[in-house]
C-alpha cells in the first residue's frame, strides 16, 4: 500500500487545537511561555529528585499532523513533534552530575515523539507506548506495520495495516530515548533516556499539566502499557529494574502494564546496572550479562507494572532465556514460551534478508518463517482486560504462564551462546525437531518443516549488530513429505483450523485472527512447491 500523504500544515480536526511551532529553546515552555502546572499525588517520592524542581516535561512543539484513518467508526489523527523537559539533579542516572545544568540544577533535553489517537481527545482510556528499537517502531507490529525512521520522517501505509490497536480503542505513542538517536541523550549518561520515557508517560497520564496558547493536549490516559521487542524489550526490563516506573512525585506506577517480547530478563548497559557490573554504557546487553530473575526485576510492589515476558525459541540459544524460565512467578506476571523465532524470515522462499546475508558465513539458507504477531495481539488485549480497561472487558483472560520443557544445552557453540559460570538449558525437542511444551502453535502440532539448527550463526551478543542468532534456519518439508503426512493442503488446513480453535478457546489467540492465519498457513504450506 502507498503511504498516506504527509501534510506540512495541520489537519482541520486539530486546527483549533494545534498551532505550528518551530524548534524550542531548552527548558522553555511551548507556545509563548505558557504556564506549567505539575499534577501531584500523595505519598512518598520515588527517588531523591528535587521536589521543588522535579523532573518533568516542560513543553511540546507540534511539527505536524495528518489523518490516520477511521477505526471502529472513530477518526484517528497522527501528531508528531518534539517534547522538551528537565532531569532533576537527584535522579538515579549514572553520570548525571558531569552534565551541564541550568540555574535550578536540572539537565535540559528535547526529543522527538509521535502519537496516534482519536481526533477527538479523551475517547480512549488506554495507550501503548513503544520503547523504540534503534529509533524505529517495535511493538507497532501489532498492527502489522513498522516505521524505520524517526517520527519527523516516518511514513505509514493507508489503513495502518490491520489497524488492530485502533480498532480496539487503544492509542499508540513513542518517544526517542536512545543515545545517537535522541541527540540529547549523552553516551556518558544514557539513563537520561529512561527519565524521558518515564516522564513522557506521566504527561500522557495527565500528571504533568502543560497549559499552552495552542491548547494542544494528548488527553488523559488512565491506563498506560510500555511495550518493546528485542532491544526495546531489554530497555523495558532495564527501565523497570532500575526503578524508573515509579513516579518521582508520589511513587505510583507510571506504566500500569509492560510487555517485553524477547526480554527474558535481559537488560541494557545504559545506567546503574552497567555501572554495577563494571561496564561502559551502550544501548544493548552486556555480552556476558546475566539475565535478571523475576524477584530482581519486580521488587517494587507500589510501582511494578503487570509484566508480560515472552521468550521465542531462538532466545534459548542466543539470549540465555532458560535462566528466567520459571513457573513460580508473581501474581501480576506471565511468561510465555513461543516456538517461533525471535525474527521470522519471509514467507516467500528465496526472498532477500539483509541480516541473513551477513550470517552463516555468507552462505544463503532458508529462514524460519513462523510468525508470532497474532499471539502478541491476544496478549496485549488480554493485558488490557487484566488492567481493567473498559474497551477490553470482553477479551479473554490471560492464560497462565506456559513454558517449554527444558533439557541440557548443546556442547557445540556454533549455534549456541553459552554464559560463563551459568548452567543453561534449551527446549527438549520431538522427532520433528519441534520444541516440547510452550504455547502449541499449529506449526508445532502439524509441522511443515524443521526449525534446525535453531539459531543462525554466529550466535553471539557481543554487539548491537551481532543479531544473526535471532534468525532460525528452516528445512521445509518436500511436497512428497507433506503429501505423506497430510494428503493435501485442504486436509492440512482443516487440522490447522482445529488447532486454532483450541488456542482460541485457551486464550492464546483471538478469534479475529483465525481467517488471516489460515491464509498464512496456506502460503507456508505452498512454499514446498517453490523449489
Amino acid at each position: 500500500m502507498k503511504p498516506f500523504p504527509r501534510f506540512t500544515g495541520l489537519c482541520l480536526t486539530f486546527a483549533a487545537l494545534i498551532a505550528f511551532s518551530g524548534e524550542m529553546p531548552r527548558a522553555r515552555v511551548a507556545a509563548q511561555g505558557a504556564s506549567l502546572k505539575e499534577g501531584r499525588g500523595t505519598g512518598a517520592a520515588a527517588n531523591g529528585a528535587s521536589q521543588r524542581h522535579p523532573s518533568k516535561i516542560t513543553g511540546i512543539s507540534v511539527a505536524g499532523s495528518q489523518p490516520a484513518g477511521t477505526f471502529a467508526g472513530v477518526p484517528y489523527t497522527r501528531v508528531w513533534g518534539t517534547i522538551t523537559g528537565v532531569v532533576a539533579s537527584g535522579e538515579n542516572v549514572h553520570g548525571l552530575g558531569s552534565l551541564p545544568h541550568d540555574g535550578d540544577g536540572n539537565y535540559e533535553y528535547k526529543s522527538e515523539f509521535e502519537l496516534f489517537a482519536p481526533a477527538k481527545s479523551g475517547m480512549n482510556s488506554v495507550i501503548v507506548v513503544d520503547a523504540e528499537n534503534r529509533g524505529n517502531t517495535s511493538i507497532l507490529k501489532l498492527n502489522e506495520v513498522a516505521a524505520s525512521a524517526p517520527p519527523s520522517s516516518a511514513a505509514y501505509p493507508t489503513g495502518m495495516g490491520n489497524g488492530f490497536l485502533f480498532e480496539h480503542a487503544t492509542s499508540y505513542a513513542r518517544v526517542q530515548w536512545q543515545t545517537g538517536i535522541s541527540p540529547v541523550v549523552p553516551k556518558e549518561a544514557q539513563g537520561i533516556g529512561e527519565v524521558i520515557v518515564r516522564d513522557f508517560g506521566r504527561w500522557l497520564a495527565g500528571r504533568t499539566k502543560i497549559e499552552t496558547a495552542s491548547g494542544f493536549s494528548p488527553g488523559v490516559y488512565h491506563t498506560l502499557i510500555l511495550g518493546g521487542v528485542s532491544q526495546s524489550g531489554f530497555f523495558v526490563n532495564t527501565f523497570i529494574a532500575e526503578g524508573f516506573n515509579a513516579d518521582p512525585v508520589d511513587g505510583r506506577a507510571v506504566y500500569d502494564g509492560a510487555i517485553a517480547v524477547d526480554g527474558t530478563g535481559n537488560w541494557m548497559a545504559v545506567n546503574q546496572l552497567a555501572a554495577a557490573n563494571g561496564s561502559d554504557e551502550h544501548p544493548y546487553v552486556m555480552p556476558n550479562g546475566k539475565p535478571l530473575d523475576a524477584a530482581t526485576l519486580l521488587k517494587r510492589p507500589e510501582s511494578d507494572p503487570f509484566y508480560i515476558d515472552i521468550a521465542n525459541y531462538t532466545d534459548f540459544y542466543r539470549l540465555r532465556a532458560s535462566l528466567t524460565d520459571r513457573a513460580a512467578l508473581p501474581a501480576r506476571m506471565r511468561r510465555y514460551d513461543w516456538p517461533s523465532p525471535h525474527a521470522a524470515g519471509p514467507i516467500e522462499r528465496g526472498a532477500a534478508s539483509a541480516r541473513g546475508g551477513r550470517c552463516n558465513g555468507g552462505v544463503p539458507v532458508d529462514l524460519n518463517p513462523i510468525p508470532y504477531t497474532p499471539y502478541l495481539r491476544a496478549v496485549t488485549l488480554e493485558l488490557e482486560r487484566a488492567l481493567g480497561v473498559e474497551s477490553a472487558k470482553s477479551a479473554p483472560a490471560l492464560p497462565p504462564t506456559t513454558l517449554f520443557k527444558l533439557g541440557p544445552a548443546p556442547g557445540n557453540t556454533a549455534n549456541f551462546n553459552p554464559l560463563p559460570g551459568a548452567n543453561l538449558e534449551v527446549p527438549v525437542t520431538d522427532s520433528d525437531d519441534q520444541p516440547v511444551g510452550g504455547v502449541r502453535f499449529p506449526e508445532v502440532e502439524h509441522p511443515i518443516g524443521r526449525p534446525a539448527p535453531v539459531s543462525l550463526p554466529p550466535v553471539v551478543t557481543t554487539s548491537i549488530d551481532g543479531t544473526c542468532g535471532n534468525l532460525g534456519l528452516w528445512q521445509q518439508f518436500t511436497v512428497a513429505q507433506l503429501t505423506e503426512r497430510y494428503r493435501d493442503q485442504s486436509n492440512y488446513l482443516s487440522l490447522y483450523a482445529k488447532s486454532l480453535d483450541k488456542l482460541i478457546a485457551e486464550g492464546y489467540l483471538l478469534a479475529s485472527d483465525k481467517a488471516p492465519m489460515l491464509k498464512t498457513a496456506a502460503a507456508l504450506y505452498s512454499r514446498s512447491g517453490d523449489r
